[in-house]
């Protein structure tokens, strides 16, 4: 098996890739949002990988994509514990997914975007009327709460009772 030092002298940056390498700005920003709806915070380190991933295509292993970073960063890649660390994390909130070949290799590949909106509805206590809710930043709240107990929302219902009006407030 071959060993790989561990050691880094300093910190993944976006400007230690070489000038010519590294994916296109437009698709490493659309993974970037993709990663911020899904609860990832972004560092240097998580921006690095994502133009790593998208170089070395679909179906990489964990070691090629360590390879890719580290002809593209001139011999100085992130470790390989912090990349396996961050690749978990990302198949973990559905930005990768991670295929298992015949001879037990784990090769990642973006995973597909969900296409389908997420429909919220409040639900009224007493009356169990339903009303649609139409507000984007509830269902990226929802979602963002939910990735991050590594889950995905499909629906949401939330019971909601009425407000009383001014008079019919109840004092003790």
């Amino acid at each position: 098996m071959l060993a790989f030092s561990e050691h880094r002298r300093s910190p993944p940056a976006l400007n230690q890739i070489r000038p010519g390498m590294g994916a296109s700005r437009n698709a490493v920003r659309k993974l970037e949002d993709r990663c911020r709806e899904a609860g990832v915070k972004m560092t240097d380190l998580r921006r690095v990988l994502l133009h790593g991933i998208l170089e070395a295509g679909a179906g990489a292993t964990a070691i090629e994509i360590w390879k890719t970073l580290r002809t593209m960063t001139d011999g100085h890649p992130p470790s390989q514990g912090s990349i396996q660390r961050n690749l978990n994390l990302l198949v973990a909130r559905d930005i990768l997914r991670r295929d298992v070949s015949p001879d037990r290799l784990w090769h990642y590949s973006i995973a597909p975007e969900r296409k389908g909106r997420l429909a919220v509805t409040f639900v009224e206590a007493g009356t169990g009327r339903k009303i649609p809710c139409r507000m984007p930043e509830v269902a990226a709240l929802l979602r963002r709460a939910a990735a991050e107990h590594g889950l995905a929302v499909q629906a949401a219902a939330i019971t909601v009772t009425p407000v009383p009006a001014a008079g019919d407030a109840d004092i003790r």
